[in-house]
């Protein structure tokens, strides 16, 4: 998967200027560096993941006003009848995020997805509820993560994931300079209500998923650690 395709394609239809992404390709080595630091301390492979040029904005919290910028993202979809688990990383964060900030969500990113593959396989699946059956009626990034020191064998990348989230991302200065530089300048964004980080999977298409062997063996043992 192309991570750059959707900017690539904001910048043929004039909603994202040539500059802004000419900046995002430049930094994209940070991102990728952040990824493959996170493969390294887990000994797993990253899930697909790309750059949304428009930014998810959230009304009533966070740290630029009253609004909430969603840098980043698991967003499970369903691709012919199974369940494929992305990663969304804005381009705001691409351009403005330091590579701490950077490592850091990826890293917080992956336990989200980890927690999901270990929601989603461990879903028992009854027959006569597969066509109608929604799982859990929908799925909500926020819900649950991996505490990062059962993934990841980097303490560094540990400490800097428990510093930057207590709860949200804190980073001031990445609040700041999105706040100054994209929202103020009316770069592209999207208002996202609390309805809209919810996703709908159905329970078929969870149950025809094949999911990374390795992650379900990492989720196996993060159960019989739980149950020990």
């Amino acid at each position: 998967m192309d991570p750059l395709v959707l900017l690539d394609q904001a910048v043929a239809q004039e909603k994202v200027p040539r500059a802004l992404a000419k900046k995002v390709r430049l930094r994209m080595r940070y991102l990728e560096g952040a990824v493959s630091r996170v493969e390294k301390a887990s000994g797993l492979r990253y899930p697909p993941y790309y750059v949304e040029p428009v930014l998810p904005v959230s009304r009533g919290g966070g740290e630029y006003g009253q609004m909430g910028v969603l840098f980043a993202r698991v967003i499970p979809t369903t691709v012919t009848g199974s369940v494929v688990i992305l990663v969304q990383f804005t381009a705001a964060l691409v351009i403005y995020g330091t590579r701490g900030t950077l490592e850091a969500v990826a890293a917080h990113e992956f336990t989200h997805y980890v927690d999901l593959v270990r929601k989603l396989s461990t879903t028992n699946v009854v027959s006569d509820e597969v066509a109608t059956t929604l799982y859990e009626a929908s799925y909500a990034d926020a819900e649950r993560t991996v505490p990062p020191k059962l993934l990841f064998s980097d303490r560094a990348l540990v400490s800097l994931v428990n510093r930057k989230f207590k709860n949200d991302l804190t980073d001031p200065a990445l609040n700041k300079r999105v706040g100054d530089s994209w929202i103020a300048k009316d770069l592209p964004i999207r208002w996202v209500g609390p309805e809209e980080n919810r996703v709908p999977l159905k329970m078929e298409a969870v149950a025809a998923t094949k999911f990374d062997p390795a992650v379900l063996s990492k989720v196996a043992e993060l159960q019989r650690k739980a149950v020990s």
